[in-house]
């Protein structure tokens, strides 16, 4: 079973940190180093632990509370964060600030500004203590705001002091002088650990976002990614096998009209071999008595031939420069669409048609006729 953790770094890089094993709503141990996972935890475990809670040192992060009257909520975040990042030390470039949620715009908006450099170190850190998923949360903020003076609390090894709307070490050297002589509370220890294990489940405000958020966990692992490439594969190959049936399909069914067309032809003029020969003899014919076709007798004939199959519809026709009609065809099945071109032949016109493609829910051809 996987267990939550919340880690107080100290102020010095180098010392151990204190860390809280929580169970639920409690706290079931507490320890100091980096030894806090339970020897039962795999080494080579992906995430060894559930939620995890970093609390940086009061140094490790700035905060700012900045009024925006007359903006919304929305737009004074954005001005405060600006303003927060002017009013810090330090390239802008080389800072990362955070502003905690704040739906009401006349309250005045926390940002919590920390340098890019401590946040790089910190996930180096989360990373090789395997709780990269941490979230980065300064101290100042998990004691409750005072109304007046301030409260103060020992957090791991730190003391920090906030008031209304400031924060910082108890161990500074200006402390002394921001406090004066207002007066100051000090937390019990089970009022910090209430506080520890609400920020856990809530933090009040989390550095780990924009560029330094906790990355999603991937939508596609490797063997769900190699599923689809087989799905993928197969959908292909199935496509493919249709396509070719219809193209040996349409190639069977052009060889019979071919047929048909000579067999038509050998009725008036025996020494027809093919269809090529069919064409040029009847057309020959035709000028011979006179007859030159033109568009109002072709689709004259193809009307009439459309009368073969009435689930058959005519979507588009114009003429070629050659004389040719083209027309496209469309219908629920192809056999309907054989219907009329078997129609059209039967009635001495020459057709070509290219494939049948499927569009939407119905079948369209492209028929040229000619004499």
């Amino acid at each position: 079973m996987k267990h939550d953790y919340i880690i107080l770094l100290p102020s010095e890089r180098d010392a151990p940190p204190s860390w809280y094993r929580v169970d639920g709503e409690r706290i079931v141990r507490r320890g100091r180093g980096t030894q806090w996972l339970p020897p039962e935890v795999p080494a080579d475990e992906a995430e060894p632990a559930g939620r995890v809670m970093l609390v940086l040192p009061p140094h490790a992060a700035t905060l700012h509370w900045i009024a925006t009257p007359g903006m919304t909520a929305r737009q004074g975040a954005a001005a405060a964060r600006l303003m927060a990042l002017e009013a810090s030390i330090g390239e802008v470039a080389g800072l990362h600030a955070v502003v905690a949620a704040n739906d009401d715009a006349e309250m005045p908006h926390l940002v919590a500004v920390a340098s890019q450099s401590a946040m790089d170190h910190w996930l180096r850190w989360c990373a090789d203590h395997g709780v990269a998923q941490a979230s980065f949360v300064p101290s100042a903020l998990l004691l409750p705001a005072p109304d007046a003076g301030f409260v103060q609390a020992t957090m791991g090894a730190s003391e920090v002091v906030r008031g209304s709307d400031t924060a910082f070490a108890g161990d500074e050297a200006m402390a002394p002088l921001i406090i004066g002589d207002q007066g100051v509370t000090r937390l019990p220890s089970d009022t910090i650990d209430q506080a520890l294990l609400g920020a856990l489940d809530a933090p009040p405000l989390d550095l780990r976002q924009g560029s330094y958020a906790v990355p999603r966990p991937r939508l596609f692992d490797r063997a769900r990614l190699t599923r689809m490439a087989v799905m993928i594969g197969l959908i292909v190959l199935a496509s493919l096998l249709i396509s070719l049936i219809t193209i040996i399909r349409l190639n069977a069914e052009a060889s019979r009209l071919d047929s048909q067309t000579v067999a038509l032809a050998q009725t008036i003029d025996s020494s027809v071999a093919d269809p090529e020969s069919a064409d040029a003899r009847m057309t020959a014919l035709l000028a011979g008595r006179g007859g030159r076709g033109g568009f109002t007798g072709m689709i004259a004939g193809v009307m009439t031939a459309m009368q073969a199959n009435p689930n058959v519809v005519l979507t588009s026709v114009n003429q070629g420069t050659d004389g040719s009609l083209r027309v496209q065809l469309a219908a629920g099945r192809t056999e309907e669409i054989n219907d009329v071109l078997i129609a059209i032949q039967e009635a001495g016109w020459r057709i070509s048609a290219n494939a049948v493609q499927q569009r939407g829910d119905r079948l369209t051809a492209d028929i040229t006729v000619v004499r």
